[in-house]
C-alpha cells in the first residue's frame, strides 16, 4: 500500500479511535514526518561518515557496529551491497545502514568540490541503481526549519521567514510522496525544495561557503507552527515561492504547463515591492548558433538560425518560443526551452518567465524580468514588506489573496485525500534567492 495511503489511515484511525490517556485529556498525535533525498543530484559511489564527540552506532541489517569519536568511515556502494571501511579495513557489509544523523557528519569528495553536511533525524543508506541512495527522516517542522534557513540570508526580517515557513510547510505537505517511485518523498534539490540539512559547508574553486539553521528561523518556524494555507475547496493551497517575481506573479499553468490554480486567477498578482531587487530585471547575451545546436543538436554551421517567442499570456509571460534552424522547426513549451537551455549552457542565461529576445547579428539578447518561475510568493517583495513593517500574515494575504489559515492538526484526517501535485513533472519549481546573491556575478 502506498506510504501517502498508510499515513492517512493512520491518521484516520487515531481521529476515530484515540488511545485511552490519564485524567481524560488525549495524547497529542505522532509527530509528521518526511523522508527527503539527499545529494540527489549527484550518483554517489561512496560517502564518509566523521563520527562526533560521541560514539555513532550503525544498525545493518539486524546487527549494528559502533564506531568511535572523531572517526571517518567510508561507505563504499559495491554489487548492490554497503561496505563499511575505515581506511584499509572492511569493517562490515550490509544491505541497508541507518543511524542517528546528528551523530555523524556527511562528507561528499569530488574532483573539485567538498561537501559536509550534518543532518537532523535519521540517515538511512541503502544501494540503488549502481549508486548510494541516502534519506534523511525528520519532522516536519525540522524540515521547514532547514529549507528556511537554506534560502534566506539571516539579516532578513523575520516577519518575511515566518511568511515563507507557511508557504514551505504547505508545499512539503502538498507534494508528500513526489518521489515515491525512488524511496522518498521530496529531493533536496530546487526541483522540489533546497534542503541542506543543519549545518553546511561547500569547498571548491571559489572558496567556501558555509551556513547553518539560523536561531532567528528556528524562531519564525516555531511561531507559525503546524501553519498552512488552506484552498477555498478545503484542500492545501498549490503554494509555491520565488526569488524575485519581477513585478508580476504567474501560474503554475503558465510556468510548468501543469498544475492548477486554486483561486481561479488566471493572471497572477501585481507586485510592488520588489523594484529595487537585484534581478527585478536582467540582461543576457548568447550567441544564437550556440542556443540552436542546444535546442536542436543537429543544426549545421551554415544554418539560418532564427529564435522568437512564438506566444505570450497576456501579462506578457512566455508560453513557448519557436525555434527554426534551415528547413528544421521546432515550437518548445517555454518550461521546456528553459529547462534545455539550463541543462546545455547553464541556468545562468534565462533567468525568468518574462523576457524579450533581441537579434543582435549573430548574438540574441534577452532582457528580462524577475529571477526564478515567478509563482506564489515573491521573497523579494516578501522581505521588502517586512522591512516596511507588514506582518507575515499580511504578506501572505498579498501573494495568495484568497487562501485561508490552517492547523496540520485540523487537516491530519484529510489532508491525504486533497492533496493537489505535479509529481512527475521534471521541472524545477521554485530557485533559491541564495542563488539570486551569485548569479551573474
Amino acid at each position: 500500500m502506498p506510504r501517502v495511503l498508510l499515513l492517512w489511515f493512520g491518521w484516520l484511525w487515531w481521529a476515530v479511535f484515540p488511545p485511552a490517556s490519564v485524567g481524560g485529556s488525549l495524547p497529542p498525535p505522532p509527530p509528521m514526518t518526511f523522508n527527503i533525498g539527499v545529494f540527489t543530484l549527484f550518483r554517489l559511489q561512496s560517502v564518509r561518515l566523521v563520527s562526533h564527540e560521541r560514539p555513532a552506532r550503525l544498525e545493518l541489517g539486524g546487527r549494528s557496529l559502533t564506531l568511535p569519536p572523531h572517526t571517518t568511515y567510508r561507505v563504499v556502494q559495491t554489487a548492490g551491497w554497503l561496505r563499511v571501511w575505515q581506511e584499509a579495513h572492511l569493517l562490515a557489509e550490509a544491505r541497508r545502514l541507518s543511524l542517528a544523523a546528528g551523530d555523524v557528519t556527511v562528507e561528499v569528495v569530488g574532483r573539485r568540490t567538498r561537501l559536509q553536511r550534518r543532518f537532523h533525524g535519521r540517515l538511512t543508506i541503502t544501494p540503488a541503481d549502481n549508486c548510494l541512495r541516502l534519506v534523511v527522516t525528520l519532522p516536519l517542522e525540522a524540515a521547514t526549519a532547514a529549507i528556511v534557513s537554506a534560502e534566506l540570508p539571516v539579516t532578513v526580517p523575520r516577519e518575511a521567514a515566518k511568511a515563507l515557513a507557511v508557504v514551505v510547510r504547505s508545499y512539503l505537505l502538498n507534494h508528500l510522496g513526489r518521489h515515491a517511485g525512488d524511496g522518498f518523498d521530496v529531493c533536496d534539490s530546487t526541483h522540489c525544495q533546497l534542503f541542506l540539512g543543519e549545518q553546511w559547508v561547500r569547498q571548491g574553486i571559489s572558496g567556501v561557503m558555509r551556513g547553518e539553521c539560523s536561531p532567528m528561523v528556528a524562531q519564525a518556524v516555531e511561531e507559525t507552527a503546524g501553519e498552512l494555507l488552506g484552498a477555498s475547496d478545503g484542500c492545501l493551497y498549490p503554494a509555491y515561492f520565488t526569488a524575485c517575481c519581477g513585478g508580476h506573479t504567474t501560474t503554475p499553468e503558465v510556468a510548468f504547463g501543469t498544475g492548477f490554480d486554486a483561486a481561479g486567477n488566471n493572471r497572477g498578482i501585481v507586485c510592488r515591492w520588489c523594484h529595487g531587487a537585484r534581478f527585478f530585471t536582467w540582461v543576457r547575451r548568447v550567441d544564437r548558433r550556440v542556443l540552436a545546436k542546444a535546442l536542436l543538436p543537429a543544426t549545421t554551421p551554415t544554418a539560418d538560425v532564427q529564435i522568437k517567442v512564438a506566444s505570450r499570456s497576456p501579462q506578457g509571460f512566455v508560453r513557448s518560443v519557436s525555434v527554426t534552424a534551415g528547413t528544421r522547426q521546432v515550437v518548445l513549451p517555454n518550461y521546456r526551452f528553459r529547462h534545455l537551455v539550463g541543462q546545455q549552457l547553464g541556468w545562468n542565461l534565462v533567468l525568468s518567465n518574462r523576457y524579450v529576445l533581441e537579434p543582435q547579428g549573430e548574438m540574441l539578447m534577452l532582457r528580462g524580468h524577475g529571477f526564478g518561475h515567478q509563482v506564489g510568493l515573491c521573497l523579494a517583495g516578501a522581505i521588502a514588506q517586512a522591512r516596511a513593517g507588514r506582518d507575515y500574515r499580511a504578506i501572505l494575504k498579498y501573494y495568495f489573496p484568497t487562501a485561508t489559515y490552517r492547523q496540520a492538526k485540523a487537516l491530519a484526517c484529510t489532508l491525504r485525500l486533497c492533496v493537489h501535485t505535479d509529481a512527475g513533472h521534471s521541472l524545477s519549481q521554485r530557485e533559491s534567492i541564495a542563488g539570486a546573491h551569485t548569479a551573474g556575478s
